[in-house]
């Protein structure tokens, strides 16, 4: 039999997908499921944004359904570069933008570009579960910045120091951060962007989450070390299109350049309709209000969730997210493994979660609670059910 790739060991199936699988499985059985797992947003595009779109699809033309440049279509590129100078005072040319099929593709081609084999990468503990996969794949040796939740998950540059040298390629940050909602403050953000001027690292920050902040306000790399800085970005969260696959990497013209190349050997080009929606919502009327209106939906939503913690599971400890959509609920004063509760709260009481482990070698007690995907209502039972199955073990 022929054999596989070693290096497709380094891969898992998504948590999320897994989770997915499962709830689908028990909807099949008519069982009602709680998602308390999926960053999926619950507010659609503006309407005006999706009937202009939708006056498109009446012309007959192959715009919405022909190839695209495989950087990007310019008109949408010209808007994220309006976008990001308006959202945050960046000058970021078209030219250094690259459009992606989605946040991953992003974060894939970007990988793909910088890290060779045996280049050591900087993660922090807990991140974001995707990163380390690539990583492993791509051949690198990842070292691992443990940040605490008694220090608000922020960083320690400190701590940082110790684990850059001269084989370092890059540090990768998440901000907001998923899974604890951390934001990232001015202080860490600047020692690390003095760290890698010092010893030329790559700064890959994922912003994911950049526009869904409740309080403080998000720091660009880009500002602090242009030349440093390749930043990852996905449009599932905002305008809450993560069915259509689309995102975006900006940095030096040379690294995008790079970046272009890889992606355009995975997908060859974004999809021609979600670029042109964007491209229409960046530049509409709509947008600001938009934003406006679903952080303070998101956040009354956030507030609803840190009350039932409270309430149903008074000894869980966890920092009040900032921004992201998720709560990072340490639960080791009831449990030790994450990861078996979570398949027993998901089996016998209908509430998906996605367990510390993923994200956390240190943190395999917790579960990331989204807030965003069920009504108030629905968050707050399935968090009294998490009380309730807490109780039972």
């Amino acid at each position: 039999m022929r054999g596989f790739s070693s290096r497709v060991a380094a891969f898992r199936e998504s948590p999320t997908r897994k989770i997915d699988e499962l709830r689908e499985r028990l909807r099949r059985e008519n069982r009602d499921v709680i998602l308390l797992s999926t960053g999926q947003p619950s507010v659609p595009p503006p309407r005006e944004v999706r009937e202009a779109l939708g006056e498109l699809l009446k012309v007959d033309s192959m715009d919405l359904y022909g190839y695209t440049p495989s950087q990007g279509i310019y008109e949408l590129r010209a808007a994220i570069s309006e976008d990001l100078k308006k959202l945050g005072g960046l000058d970021v040319p078209p030219d250094q933008i690259v459009v992606t099929a989605g946040g991953q593709a992003a974060m894939f081609s970007t990988l793909a570009t910088v890290v060779e084999q045996g280049d050591e990468v900087v993660v922090t503990d807990p991140t974001y579960f995707g990163y380390r996969p690539l990583l492993e794949y791509f051949g690198a040796v990842v070292k691992p910045l443990r940040t605490r939740i008694e220090e608000g998950f922020q960083p320690d540059p400190e701590r940082l120091k110790t684990l850059v040298g001269r084989k370092t390629k890059a540090v990768v940050l998440v901000s907001p951060d998923n899974p604890t909602g951390r934001i990232l403050n001015r202080e860490v953000a600047k020692a690390v962007a003095d760290l890698a001027q010092d010893y030329d690292f790559w700064i890959i920050t994922d912003e994911a989450y950049k526009t869904l902040i409740y309080e403080g306000e998000h720091v660009y790399f880009y500002k602090l070390a242009p030349e440093h800085t390749i930043s990852i970005n996905t449009f599932s969260k905002d305008p809450a299109i993560p069915g259509w696959r689309l995102g975006y990497v900006y940095g030096p013209k040379d690294v995008v350049q790079k970046v272009k190349l890889a992606n355009e050997e995975m997908v060859y080009c974004p999809p021609s309709f979600a670029q042109r929606m964007v491209a229409i919502y960046l530049r509409s009327e709509a947008r600001t209000r938009y934003i406006r209106e679903v952080v303070e939906v998101y956040r009354h939503k956030r507030d609803v969730a840190l009350a039932a913690v409270k309430r149903y599971i008074p000894e869980a400890k966890f920092v009040p997210p900032s921004g992201s959509m998720f709560i990072f609920v340490d639960l080791s004063r009831y449990i030790v493994d994450g990861e078996e509760f979570a398949k027993v709260l998901l089996e016998k009481h209908g509430v998906a979660t996605v367990p510390g482990s993923y994200f956390s070698e240190v943190y395999k007690a917790a579960l990331r609670i989204s807030f965003v995907t069920e009504t108030t209502e629905r968050i707050e039972e399935g968090i009294r059910r998490i009380g309730e199955a807490l109780s039972a073990t």
